[in-house]
């Protein structure tokens, strides 16, 4: 690579960081939903008198996703996306965090330096992450169906469900509307999460769930061999302490139970990442900010983060009684589902 090309992908990927801002400012006020729901070509004034915004403002933006190519120009030099590339715009969901990156970006600084605090937790972060991060699955219902491809028990009898690190709800409230008639619990430790759970849960009149704040590393003692399914979606390279988190797992699971276990399919050594920018490297990215301070949040702690790589992964679960009988993407790159049973049941 020569010094002209290196120079480039790194303007590239600065550029790509601004124009992330825009395509945020799009989603969080309706621009791309109302593009989305026309169906000819419109001005800018059009446009900003159907999403209730000012047309200067608009037009600025509209400046910004023509130049990238993400709203197109008819020869009135009106504006419009394809219907056939309509549903590319899902690709937006993929900036569901940045609006905190600045915020935690300052706030992460400390923990790199060498006289700084080693990490910290989710209850340190900005309270609106809970809400941002529902952003990462923004199709829990096809998710859930992914994960069932790798059971081979009959889907009727997953009568107790546990939805571990359940966040603010989205994967739970999937469960429960594809098994009515099971018992489905969210586990998180994080009070603003379960707060968020149980209040869309009453809203949404979802009776089969209930919510609950622990430790994964303690999980209530009557609980042992209860669960016919444990899912850990984006969460076990968070832990501070994974081998005792997945100790209560195996406690709680029942004896032919099975566990889902989804994080990002980063590899661990990071020569067999190089040029995969838009998974290893956003994720690496993500982690420096989130994952990784999470991980070292508590005394003690291993620190995994991200960039624990699923190979190393695989290996601890293969090294901590578990035993692997299917491993594949559940969506995207972004996460890889291994399925385990225990090794000794």
């Amino acid at each position: 690579m020569d010094v002209e090309t290196y120079s480039k992908t790194i303007s590239d990927f600065i550029a790509g960081g601004y124009i992330t801002s825009a395509i945020t400012l799009g989603n969080d006020l309706g621009l791309f939903e109302e593009l989305k729901r026309l169906d000819k070509p419109v001005t800018s004034q059009q446009l900003a008198d159907a999403c209730k915004l000012k047309e200067r403002y608009v037009r600025e933006w509209l400046g910004c996703m023509v130049s990238t190519r993400i709203v197109l120009l008819d020869e009135s030099d009106n504006y419009f996306i394809p219907d056939a590339l309509k549903p590319g715009l899902n690709a937006t969901d993929f900036a569901f965090i940045y609006p905190v990156m600045g915020t935690l970006t300052e706030n992460v600084k400390k923990c790199w330096r060498a006289d700084g605090p080693d990490g910290f937790g989710y209850e340190d972060m900005p309270r609106c992450l809970v809400d941002l991060t529902e952003g990462k699955t923004p199709d829990p219902d096809k998710v859930i169906g992914q994960l069932l491809m790798s059971i081979t028990r009959p889907k009727e009898s997953l009568i107790t469900i546990l939805d571990l690190g359940c966040g603010g709800g989205n994967i739970t409230r999937a469960l429960s509307r594809h098994f009515p008639d099971a018992q489905i619990y969210g586990v998180d430790y994080n009070d603003t999460a379960i707060d968020r759970a149980v209040t869309v849960a009453k809203q949404q009149g979802i009776r089969n769930e209930t919510f609950i704040q622990a430790n994964v590393t303690s999980l209530p003692r009557d609980w042992t061999h209860k669960f016919d399914w444990v899912i850990l979606y984006d969460v076990l390279h968070d832990l501070p302490d994974p081998v005792n988190s997945m100790k209560e797992v195996y406690r709680v699971l029942k004896d032919d139970g099975v566990a889902s276990i989804v994080d990002p399919g980063i590899h661990s050594n990071h020569k067999d990442n190089i040029g995969d920018s838009n998974v290893a490297g956003v994720g690496y990215a993500i982690s420096s900010l989130i994952c990784l301070p999470c991980s070292l949040s508590t005394k003690g702690a291993v620190g995994n983060g991200i960039g624990w790589g699923k190979e190393d992964k695989e290996a601890f679960l293969s090294n901590s009684g578990w035993i692997v009988i299917d491993k594949r993407d559940v969506e995207s790159a972004f996460a890889l589902n291994f399925t385990c049973v225990k090794a000794n049941a």
